[in-house]
């Protein structure tokens, strides 16, 4: 695969992987924007972040600065930490319409990261014509009956959706559409030696808080 051929993937399905030995993974960031943040993603039990923690995390999106993200697969285990992928857009356009409208009306929670932030996003934008979504169901909080009858069944379809699921091979990379594809992945061992280097990429560049 090559770099057009990541760029097509990327732009029709909203994610694609490969191996960074062909393709650069600097290369493909510099196709798609800037580096907001980059962390390591290891297993630490004494961390509060869910990120750090040996648990499953079901399909969601990140911060929704976050337009891209990439993994950089250093080390990978044989046992768990599976990535999931689910295609956000289309679980939305399979709910009803009456159920689209209350969707557009739901503001999530949101961690302050950077410099102008709010404490909620929406859950359903529109950005140059196209549907760009936030959707963490942990961060669902002060909805209306109305709000939460819709969202659990968008979340119901989301868990029902048959997920794309894989293991990422150590030097390989997986680029998300952050705005489209909800990511989650399967549970670690406690002592997990599994080690992602995780990059989110904007089009902007965003200062971090302090």
């Amino acid at each position: 695969m090559d770099l057009e051929s990541v760029m097509g993937c990327l732009n029709q399905d909203g994610w694609a992987v490969f191996d960074s030995t062909v393709v650069l993974p600097e290369i493909v960031i510099e196709n798609l924007g800037h580096i907001i943040m980059e962390n390591d993603v290891s297993i630490d039990v004494g961390s509060r972040s869910l990120v750090r923690s040996n648990k499953a995390l079901p399909p969601h999106t990140d911060h929704h600065l976050v337009e891209y993200i990439l993994w950089y697969c250093h080390e990978q285990d044989v046992a768990g930490g599976d990535s999931i992928l689910v295609d956000g857009i289309e679980v939305f356009d399979r709910q009803s319409q009456a159920d689209k409208d209350i969707l557009k009306s739901i503001h999530l929670m949101e961690h302050c990261v950077f410099e102008g932030d709010l404490t909620q996003h929406p859950m359903v934008s529109e950005e140059r014509d196209n549907l760009s979504l936030y959707y963490s169901f942990w961060m669902a909080e002060g909805l209306s009956e109305l709000q939460r009858n819709a969202f659990d069944r968008f979340t119901k379809s989301v868990m029902e959706t048959e997920p794309e699921r894989f293991k990422l091979p150590q030097y390989w990379c997986l680029v998300i559409n952050n705005k489209r594809i909800f990511h989650g992945r399967t549970a670690l061992s406690e002592d997990s030696d599994r080690f992602l280097k995780r990059y989110w990429i904007s089009s902007s560049k965003h200062k971090k808080l302090e």
